[in-house]
């Protein structure tokens, strides 16, 4: 008796130290509301609920969504926005994104884009991050 509730506490112990690995295939809901808003034509709901993500996130709904979808709802983003989402976008999609802007706002993104690339507070970001 006492050899079986050795195996099983043995047993127990074995699993319980192991990890344990899934992948949480559900979609975002944030993305889901973003999502949905776009394809229906909301852009300003979109926009709003998009606004409120984290950058991470917003990231992923920009690469998500179509390409056409995605510069039309980034074209209606705060400048600094859509400067700060350049920097960690696909190149091919941050580009279609800054070139579709009105030339006062690409001209804005260009701006704060050259003064975050000489901030030493980003060069230090970016060589920890490198």
């Amino acid at each position: 008796m006492t050899e079986m509730m050795t195996k099983a506490n043995d047993h127990f112990e074995t699993s319980r130290n192991q990890a344990i690995h899934w992948i949480d295939e559900r979609q975002d809901p944030a993305l889901q509301t973003v999502d949905r808003a776009v394809r229906q034509g909301h852009y300003q709901t979109a926009r709003t609920r998009f606004l409120k993500l984290a950058e991470s996130s917003q990231i992923g709904v920009l690469q998500h969504i179509p390409q056409q979808d995605a510069v039309r709802l980034a074209g209606g983003l705060p400048t600094y926005t859509v400067a700060r989402l350049f920097e960690r976008l696909p190149r091919h999609l941050g580009r279609a994104i800054v070139q579709s802007l009105p030339e006062g706002k690409r001209q804005g993104v260009v701006v704060i884009l050259n003064h975050r690339r000489h901030d030493p507070r980003n060069l230090q970001r970016r060589q920890l991050q490198g």
